[in-house]
């Protein structure tokens, strides 16, 4: 008890409102096997407040998930992590694999509403 008087205590309510967001991950035509995507508000274009993130698995991410931020409405930069899925010695920095391409950027306009938004990344991702 004391301990939220000195910190506070949060409901879950704080702050401003986020939502949902989901979709799939594509590599090459593929599902991506392991990663994580972040949303940013993009600042430039005049948005602003917390950014939202999840993990991709086996191609399919959803804000909605365990440990997931969901995403404030306006105009977002998108970042993509991928990964091969399998674990090894050479590399044991990313629990998710290897990496498969140097991260990929995107921007999407997320409404004040659940949506969907899908990726779709080339073999060499510029």
């Amino acid at each position: 008890m004391a301990l939220c008087v000195t910190i506070g205590c949060s409901t879950g309510d704080d702050g401003p409102k986020r939502y949902r967001v989901s979709g799939d991950v594509l590599y090459d035509g593929k599902p991506l096997p392991a990663g994580k995507i972040f949303f940013a508000p993009d600042t430039a274009a005049g948005n602003s407040g917390p950014g939202g993130y999840t993990d991709i698995v086996d191609g399919r991410y959803d804000t909605n998930w365990d440990n997931a931020k969901g995403v404030v409405p306006g105009p977002h930069t998108v970042r993509v992590e991928g990964f091969d899925g399998q674990s090894s010695a050479r590399n044991d920095f990313h629990p998710k694999g290897n990496m498969l391409f140097p991260v990929y950027r995107d921007e999407i306009d997320v409404p004040e509403e659940t949506s969907e938004h899908d990726f779709d990344i080339p073999l060499n991702p510029k």
